[in-house]
């Protein structure tokens, strides 16, 4: 019985890291959601109107971001719109590991150490998210290549 409390205790507390790591990634949509939903709150529009604002808003600074980042060749916009998307992940990140390693870590030096390990850490994992639809700069992306095949099956000149 012990030995299924400790294996289940573990379970749980992966799949907590899993989902506080996943929603960490996502901090810019979220936190533009949370401000489109205020916003219709605001103006009178009703708990559905808010919910229906917060799941386009989010829904589209997402789409929004990778687009930008997809179809940009410059590297270092590139770098510019991985950041913008990185960086509040990075914040949450930091607080989240600030948060959970207030818990258990009584030095306050190895709590900011590892609070500035879990902020590098979700932000890397945010920078690999918004580039992980798009190759290596100048490398055509998975619909731009498409669409070349779709002009050499045509009779295109390539």
């Amino acid at each position: 019985m012990l030995a299924l409390g400790l294996a289940l205790n573990f379970v749980g507390l992966g799949l907590l890291f899993w989902l506080t790591v996943a929603l960490a990634v996502y901090a810019l949509p979220f936190f533009a959601a949370i401000n489109a939903a205020a916003m219709a709150l605001a103006r009178g529009g009703g708990i559905t109107g808010a919910l229906t604002a917060a799941i386009v808003s989010s829904a589209l600074t997402l789409a929004i971001i990778q687009f930008a980042h997809s179809m940009t060749r410059l590297v270092m916009l590139r770098g510019l719109i991985g950041a913008v998307f990185a960086i509040p992940a990075g914040m949450a990140g930091y607080h989240v590991t600030l948060s959970l390693s207030e818990i258990s870590v009584s030095s306050p030096f190895w709590r900011e150490a590892f609070a500035s390990v879990g902020a590098i850490c979700i932000a890397s994992k945010a920078w690999m998210q918004i580039a992980v639809l798009t190759g290596p700069v100048g490398e055509p992306t998975r619909t731009t290549d498409s669409a070349s095949m779709a002009l050499t099956d045509e009779g295109g000149e390539e």
